[in-house]
């Protein structure tokens, strides 16, 4: 993994020297190609769109390890290592001009190991599901400066709420919020911003999870029809969670970024994206497992 993190920055300075130069004339004839948007788990569609009765059917799939226990943004030990695997089903449907529904949906399993005795746990299954309607209020397609969206969406309790169930994912809780996107064309250049935050119920276990906000920031540049790269930023806040009523004095911040690459297939509307973030700022209010990468793979197809 460490080598797959030192030779993609690498690889795509090698595809971006390679791609031969488009003559001023050939532009004057031909449009810009359209850019991806974002690829990591957290991100909707931005300030985007769905076409009316149009269906994507997405996979986020997560792979991450600890790189030790931390408090604020110092390490305190390496005792516990954490290795997750988290998938996102994401469902997307264009209901009318500028309306459209999604849903998120984690299945998640995470592995704990314990350094000193060797011992290891399982946890995980399926977290609660995010439902949203995303209204698109600017369309740069008509001419407005930018695309701008807002959303309003629920959680639903669809968690199992057992003893294998992380209840930070889903502890059979509910939830609600809602958020705003923008998407900036510029020729091949693509810009993405999204903002949201959702507060919940208390769930099973006595335990709240905490009010959660996104601010995510995404580059992309279109090189063809089938080819982009850029670049994506995760910055997190989540509030203290409550157990039996009492706060836990668990706040957090988290800041990721890191490179991409897109692949696309216009014919078939199928897209297969990779991102890769490293962690830029963290702090946490109490100990906690910390992602030393986060390794992102991205799967869309549109019926």
């Amino acid at each position: 993994m460490k080598t797959f993190l030192y030779t993609l920055p690498a690889c795509l300075l090698i595809a971006l020297f390679s791609i031969s130069p488009v003559s001023a004339a050939d532009e004057t004839v031909r449009p810009a190609p359209k850019a991806f948007g974002g690829v990591g788990a957290a991100w909707g569609p931005a300030g985007e769109g769905m076409p009316v009765g149009k269906f994507a059917a997405l996979l986020n799939y997560t792979y991450a390890e600890t790189d030790g226990i931390r408090l604020h943004d110092d390490e305190l030990n390496d005792n516990a290592e954490l290795t997750k695997n988290v998938g996102v089903v994401k469902f997307r449907y264009g209901l009318a001009p500028g309306l459209d529904i999604r849903t998120a949906t984690p299945i998640y399993d995470v592995k704990k190991e314990v350094r000193a005795t060797g011992d290891t746990d399982h946890y995980g299954w399926l977290g609660d599901t995010a439902v949203a309607l995303h209204k698109v209020v600017m369309n740069q397609a008509d001419k407005a400066p930018f695309s701008l969206a807002f959303d309003i969406g629920v959680v639903l309790p669809t968690a199992d709420g057992g003893k294998n169930n992380n209840d930070y994912t889903g502890n059979q809780a509910w939830g609600a919020g809602g958020g705003v996107g923008l998407t900036y064309f510029l020729g091949a250049n693509r810009f993405d911003q999204e903002l949201y935050y959702y507060t919940f119920t208390d769930g099973e276990h006595d335990y709240r999870k905490p009010d959660m906000f996104r601010g995510l920031t995404g580059w992309a540049y279109a090189f063809n029809k089938t080819f982009d790269i850029g670049v994506e930023s995760h910055l997190g806040w989540d509030g203290e969670s409550e157990r039996f009523d009492r706060e836990q004095n668990d706040a957090r911040w988290e800041w990721y970024v890191g490179p991409k690459v897109v692949f696309k297939n216009q014919p078939t509307g199928t897209v297969i994206g990779a991102l890769v973030t490293l962690p830029v700022y963290r702090d946490y209010d109490s100990p906690t497992p910390s992602d030393g990468f986060r390794f992102e793979i991205k799967l869309a197809k549109v019926f």
